[in-house]
């Protein structure tokens, strides 16, 4: 059941990233970074400040309510925080959120956050949710010291669907029931290798994201004959 939960969750964040760079000839601008968040915001900016810029998105589980019993499932309200940023080379900060004369350029960041509420209000991102992906509220980030150091106007949006957890029985085994492989290919990750840390020895395979290829396989499970 914890397995399958923590899928569901890491799906939902994944499909939503998915769904944003599939819509980017709607959007008018592609999105130069797609991540999920980062544990801490301010350190994270600091350690990649040089990769950081424009247009980026990033988004995160926030936690989840009305939980319901249904048939064999628990049933929850999930809600995920998405912070979309923008970095202008303009000295003004109106520039950097009106965006300049160009979208694909400079979206400015209330592009950013029109347009992905515009093209995941109402998704159901392909995943066995019993109600759609709802935009909720957005509000100006509120600029950190890195922030400002690097001119990043961000904005964040909460988002809400209903999905479902399944219950385990008494009689749970805790089968294997699929496996997830992230692959670091040479041929591809040169120069640039698929691990963040250069420093630690041996290679850390990344997220879906960041791994040069990915395998999920469903394991075929023994059935009751009864």
């Amino acid at each position: 059941m914890v397995r399958g939960t923590v899928r569901m969750i890491a799906a939902i964040e994944l499909a939503i990233l998915a769904r944003l760079q599939t819509m980017e000839p709607a959007l008018g601008f592609a999105w130069r970074r797609r991540e999920t968040l980062p544990e801490d915001w301010e350190s994270y900016l600091g350690e990649f400040k040089g990769e950081i810029g424009g247009p980026a998105v990033w988004v995160g589980f926030t936690g989840w309510s009305n939980a319901e019993r249904l048939n064999d499932e628990l049933v929850v309200d999930g809600t995920f925080g998405l912070v979309v940023a923008n970095r202008s080379a303009r000295p003004n900060e109106q520039a950097n959120r009106h965006g300049g004369p160009d979208p694909a350029k400079e979206p400015g960041s209330y592009r950013l956050a029109l347009g992905a509420a515009a093209v995941l209000a109402g998704q159901m991102l392909d995943l066995d949710l019993y109600e759609p992906l709802e935009v909720g509220d957005a509000t100006p980030l509120k600029r950190t010291a890195m922030m400002k150091e690097l001119k990043l106007s961000a904005h964040a949006l909460m988002l809400s669907c209903r999905f479902p957890v399944q219950l385990a029985g008494d009689g749970d085994d805790g089968a294997l029931e699929a496996l997830h492989v992230n692959w670091d290919i040479p041929a591809f990750a040169m120069p640039n290798p698929v691990d963040r840390d250069l420093v630690q020895p041996g290679v850390q395979l990344a997220d879906d994201f960041h791994a040069d290829a990915t395998d999920h396989i469903a394991l075929p499970q023994e059935t009751d004959p009864s």
